[in-house]
Formats: C-alpha cells, sequence, structure tokens
C-alpha cells in the first residue's frame, strides 16, 4: 500500500510539472525570433546596406534588435511576452515609440505585426512604423518589411508597404 500511495505521488506530481499545453503563438514567434541573436547585414534594392543585431536581455526575457543606418543613425525595437501576446516597441529616430502586437503567422512563415498604440505619437496619423513582417528563412538568413504612415496621409488611406529587406548572418 505505501508503495503504491509513493507511485501515485510521484505521477501526480509529474503531471503537476509539465503543462502538456501547445505552445502558443506568440511563444513560438519568440523562440524563432531569439533564434537570430547575432549580428546580420541586409542590402534594400538601391544596394545602401545596414546593420542589425539581436541580443536577449533580462534573464532572456526580451529581445533587442538594434538597427545601425550609421554611427549616428541607430533604432531599436524590443520583442517582450505579454500573457498570450507577444509585443514589439520600436524606438525610432523620430522620436516615437509604436506599440505592435503580432497578429497572425503567414502562409510564407512569416510573422505579422500590426500597430496597437504608440507613446509619443501625440497624432495617430502622423509617420510612424504600423507594421512589419519578419521571417527567419534558414539559419544564417532572415527577411523583414515594415510599413509606415507618413505624415502625409489622412485618416483612413492605407500605410505606405515597406520593401522586403533579406538579411544575411555577419557573426553568430
Amino acid at each position: 500500500m505505501m508503495r503504491w500511495s509513493i507511485l501515485l505521488a510521484g505521477a501526480i506530481g509529474l503531471c503537476c510539472t509539465t503543462s502538456g499545453r501547445a505552445e502558443t503563438l506568440a511563444e513560438q514567434a519568440f523562440a524563432d525570433l531569439a533564434s537570430l541573436v547575432g549580428e546580420w547585414e541586409g542590402t534594400y534594392a538601391n544596394g545602401r546596406s545596414h546593420r542589425v543585431s539581436f541580443a536577449l536581455t533580462a534573464n532572456d526575457s526580451v529581445i533587442v534588435e538594434t538597427w545601425t543606418m550609421s554611427p549616428t543613425r541607430q533604432s531599436l525595437t524590443l520583442y517582450a511576452l505579454d500573457g498570450d501576446r507577444l509585443l514589439a516597441t520600436h524606438y525610432c529616430p523620430q522620436g516615437n515609440q509604436p506599440r505592435l502586437v503580432l497578429s497572425e503567422r503567414e502562409a510564407d512563415q512569416s510573422y505579422r505585426f500590426e500597430f496597437l498604440d504608440g507613446t509619443n505619437l501625440q497624432d495617430p496619423n502622423g509617420s510612424h512604423q504600423h507594421a512589419l513582417q519578419i521571417a527567419v528563412d534558414t539559419p544564417q538568413s532572415f527577411s523583414r518589411s515594415e510599413s509606415y504612415v507618413s505624415n502625409t496621409h489622412s485618416a483612413g488611406t492605407p500605410v505606405e508597404a515597406g520593401e522586403l529587406v533579406r538579411y544575411r548572418r555577419v557573426l553568430p
């Protein structure tokens, strides 16, 4: 009887420590984006190149994406889980901070983030990042595009779609 009680207690403990739940889309996306830790180079269609780096911080709970367009021009996007959501907060050289939320995984396996709200964005129709798509293509490449609302658009006018840029890993 004592042996049966010990086995039952162990089985119950095992069930309680193993959630058995499926990973959420937000958790999948966070794990995929975390695999990008390292240095990357992307080139626009006009030939202009730039560097992007990914790092983990805050006990690996936040992904830091840093864009270096020139020695004096950088931007930053932080990705963090918020319950069942994955948020991306973009710190733009324009001085605003749009927050985007993961909305779906597209058929091409890219993750789509849509505008949620923003700080220092007094005019929601003012120029700001409004959407982004990012896909981990291989361990050595990823692709990304962004959409912006420009100051010339009025309410209800579609956002400007950004070009798709492919990146290659420079450093692990």
